[in-house]
C-alpha cells in the first residue's frame, strides 16, 4: 500500500471520528454526570477502541472477512464471548 492511500485512509478515517454520534454523546454524558478524570479515561478507551478498529481494517481484516464466512463467523463469536 502506497504512502498516499494510508495517508488518505488515516484522514477520512480521522473526520468520520470527529462526527458527533453516540460515542460523543457517552463522553459528554460522562462528563456532565461523573466528572473529568471519568470523561477522560471514557475518551481514551474509545480512542483506543478505534485505534484498534483502524489498524485491524488497514491489516486487510475486512478484506479476509469478506473472503471466508469461517473466520466472520469465528470473529462473532469472540466478540459475543468477549
Amino acid at each position: 500500500m502506497s504512502i498516499e492511500i494510508w495517508l488518505a485512509f488515516v484522514a477520512a478515517s480521522s473526520a468520520l471520528l470527529m462526527i458527533p454520534g453516540s460515542t460523543i454523546l457517552l463522553v459528554l454524558s460522562y462528563a456532565i454526570s461523573k466528572g473529568r478524570s471519568v470523561a477522560l479515561a471514557t475518551a481514551t478507551g474509545v480512542a483506543l477502541g478505534d485505534l484498534i478498529a483502524m489498524s485491524a481494517s488497514l491489516a486487510g481484516l475486512g478484506a479476509l472477512v469478506l473472503a471466508s464466512a469461517t473466520v466472520f463467523t469465528a470473529l462473532k463469536w469472540v466478540g459475543a464471548a468477549y
